[in-house]
């Protein structure tokens, strides 16, 4: 005997203050020709507005509202109110292309155990903006695929059959894209995904919704959990011990052996010598017994020309010149001074580890600092650099650098005739006894 039973269609609808576009995309939904029987629940996220009693007036079968909204647990709550075989997944911003979206989606599901999800095309509307027209025409386009390693899928417009769902439900902890979190739980499964662009509905908002930096960072920083091993995983040549690093002290005169710079210039020199990723240690000395002492390599300072009152990004400049003219040619530069007292252990190679995965031109030591300041502005003016005088725990702090306790640098940025240039990244210092130095005490 025939099974002639139609099966049964749950649509969610996530609203939030959506009564502009609710009612057509009701209409859309009610207007949808499809040989199943069809339920339609609206999960409203505290709307403001009439949203709620404009979808009313359609014959929605339940409207459920939700107080702190999360998109995985919204959806996850509507599914249980529903009693689909199917949960077709549309947001109250969209609208179906034509009569035929819900069949499209459907019809992908016959025969077909290992189909955990479909989602179809979106498109603009004509007044769209453009950043959101380029999103939804670069991403959704006319060509239907079989997803077994991507995991991309979009919640605007989708259905799942409840028995996947069963399984892998929607994950209630992140703040968006629980969709592509979720298509990744399944292709892991060992499901597939389809990408129905029959399946089309107009999408207002487009894909990201807004082009703000808030927004763009809280997606990023749920797809960065999802691709994290891929995203964290450096390219082998970017690997820190891949790096040719060159580390370079300057001094001037002669430094007495019983003086305190002396000795701590000694213990930079050890410092650097246990890094697991500086390659070579260069003295820039006017003789060379004080490197031959501390087994380094030799620059001449007298080759510098106006060595006593060039400025550091001059002096690093000749210095790297220096440094390439005897066939060495780092990618990074660590200036190091010889004279402060402390530095927090495995500085170095922090600063080193940090530029690499970080993609930093210069990082260099930072002490914070949430004190108010004062400075004289254009009109030579005192001016606050704060004014809102807010507390500590409401304030940015500020950095104050600390180049000599070691300044990071790409070869790049120094050849250009600066210490600190591209992108800057600054390593927290939270102790106020790096920032002590010695007495310079010469012979």
């Amino acid at each position: 005997m025939v099974n002639t039973k139609l099966p049964k269609i749950s649509v969610l609808i996530r609203t939030k203050n959506e009564e502009k576009w609710i009612g057509h995309s009701l209409k859309g939904v009610f207007n949808q020709k499809v040989d199943a029987e069809v339920e339609v629940i609206i999960i409203d996220n505290n709307s403001t507005d009439y949203t709620v009693e404009v979808a009313k007036r359609y014959p929605i079968s339940k409207a459920i509202n939700i107080s702190e909204f999360l998109p995985g647990r919204a959806l996850n709550d509507g599914i249980r109110a529903s009693t689909g075989d199917y949960i077709a997944c549309v947001s109250a911003h969209c609208i179906p292309k034509d009569e035929n979206w819900l069949s499209s989606l459907l019809a992908n599901f016959v025969d077909n155990p290992d189909l955990a999800g479909v989602y179809g095309r979106q498109l603009p509307l004509g007044f769209t903006g453009p950043i959101d027209k380029r999103d939804l025409l670069t991403v959704f386009g006319q060509d239907k695929r079989v997803q077994i390693k991507d995991y991309f899928f979009h919640n605007a417009n989708s259905m799942v059959p409840r028995k996947i769902w069963d399984e892998i439900p929607f994950d209630e902890g992140v703040t968006n894209i629980e969709d592509r979190v979720w298509g990744k739980q399944v292709i892991e499964a060992g499901y597939e995904i389809i990408y129905e662009p029959k399946a089309a509905v107009y999408h207002h908002h487009g894909i990201h919704q807004g082009n703000t930096r808030e927004r763009a960072e809280g997606v990023v920083s749920i797809l960065e959990r999802v691709d994290e091993k891929d995203l964290n995983d450096l390219p082998e040549m970017l690997a820190p011990e891949k790096t040719n690093v060159a580390a370079v002290m300057t001094v001037i005169g002669k430094l007495s052996e019983q003086s305190d710079a002396y000795k701590s210039m000694e213990k930079a020199v050890n410092d650097l010598q246990n890094s697991c990723y500086v390659n070579s240690i260069y003295l820039v000395a006017d003789e060379e017994k004080l490197s031959n002492v501390l087994d380094i390599e030799w620059l001449d300072r007298k080759k510098i020309l106006n060595a006593d009152s060039i400025s550091l990004n001059k002096l690093m400049q000749h210095v790297l010149e220096l440094i390439e003219g005897g066939q060495d040619y780092p990618e990074r530069i660590l200036y190091v001074n010889h004279d402060y007292v402390n530095r927090p252990v495995g500085v170095f190679d922090e600063l080193i580890v940090d530029a690499q995965y970080k993609g930093c031109d210069t990082v260099f030591p930072g002490l914070v600092d949430y004190g108010h300041y004062w400075y004289h502005n254009d009109e030579g003016e005192f001016e606050q650099t704060d004014p809102s005088l807010e507390a500590r725990d409401k304030r940015d702090p500020l950095y104050k650098a600390l180049y000599g306790l070691g300044c990071l640098t790409s070869s790049w940025v120094i050849r250009s005739g600066k210490l600190v240039g591209g992108k800057v990244g600054i390593l927290k210092i939270e102790d106020t006894k790096y920032v002590k130095r010695c007495n310079r005490t010469l012979n």
